[in-house]
């Protein structure tokens, strides 16, 4: 394992660390992908990232309605938790977005979330960075194409920045990424190298 000193580069005070967001989309809690969500976070706290977590399943957040009163109104129609979710994602730079493959796609209710992004306005997205962690039961990266795909895609369009995706193929039980401990290191590094990419723009900025 390398050290955090390695990784990060320099000491940071957890005073100077940005924020980083964990959105599980996962229905299962305490499984693969808020394990692998949970080993993200704990890498960018070693390099003095302040981290929160947010589980789909414990939300209340309706699918879109497609009525368009977004557009004429500046706010969904929907009373839920969604606009309590956005206003912690606003105040995080990093978002690590985790979801398990179904069907080569993500979960009903990680869908549902991105779905409510058609609401939203768009400067709530531009400069965002992106980390994905998505477990499978399936034995091949290639499964997760789709949903990478989809992610590239989705930053293209509203000005953010891919970062990187962890993938776990052949997750076949609730616990099976605890038992692999290169997945939990690569899933650390990613939340590591998450937060060396933030202290070098900041450092680009000043």
């Amino acid at each position: 394992m390398q050290s955090t000193k390695t990784l990060c580069g320099s000491k940071i005070e957890p005073s100077e660390g940005k924020s980083i967001l964990g959105i599980v989309g996962s229905p299962r809690k305490g499984g693969n992908t808020d394990t692998l969500v949970d080993a993200v976070l704990a890498g960018a706290a070693e390099c003095g990232a302040v981290s929160d977590k947010i589980i789909l399943q414990e939300l209340s957040i309706a699918p879109c309605r497609a009525c368009n009163y977004c557009k004429k109104h500046g706010k969904c129609v929907q009373d839920d938790d969604m606009e309590f979710l956005l206003e912690l994602m606003e105040k995080s730079d990093t978002w690590v977005l985790g979801t398990p493959i179904y069907w080569w796609g993500p979960s009903a209710q990680f869908k549902a979330f991105i779905d409510r992004w058609y609401g939203v306005d768009q400067r709530t997205f531009q400069g965002k960075r992106i980390i994905l962690t998505i477990p499978m039961g399936g034995g091949n990266e290639h499964y997760a194409r789709h949903i990478i795909g989809m992610f590239k895609d989705i930053c293209n369009y509203l000005g953010m920045t891919f970062v990187e995706a962890v993938v776990a193929p052949g997750m076949n039980s609730k616990n099976s990424v605890r038992e692999s401990a290169s997945t939990l290191e690569s899933a650390r590094a990613a939340g590591i190298r998450s937060k060396k990419l933030s202290r070098v723009s900041l450092l680009t900025l000043l």
